[in-house]
């Protein structure tokens, strides 16, 4: 049997104060990964994450909370440290 391809949910405030919540799958990162954040200050890494194509950007530094399948949270207060469309699919990492 196969899983919904974007089984969680992140949801944050957009800069209008409108609730959002985007489907998505968190996956944690292999190894060692660290991005520098918008204040030059370098954070390690814990999870990628894809999103569907028609994702609407989500500017970096949002914070946010995740939900899994189960309806669980997991992450509370993490910042988005990068976020990129691609062809097939939306690219973050927090």
């Amino acid at each position: 049997m196969v899983g919904e391809q974007y089984p969680d949910i992140l949801s944050y405030v957009d800069v209008n104060g409108n609730s959002v919540d985007v489907k998505c799958r968190f996956r944690p990162t292999r190894g060692t990964t660290f991005r520098k954040k918008q204040d030059g200050q370098e954070v390690q890494v814990s999870f990628d994450i894809a999103f569907p194509i028609d994702t609407p950007s989500i500017r970096l530094g949002t914070v946010f909370m995740a939900t899994n399948e189960r309806g669980e949270g997991f992450i509370f207060g993490q910042e988005l440290l990068s976020f990129h469309v691609g062809s097939y699919h939306c690219l973050g990492s927090c």
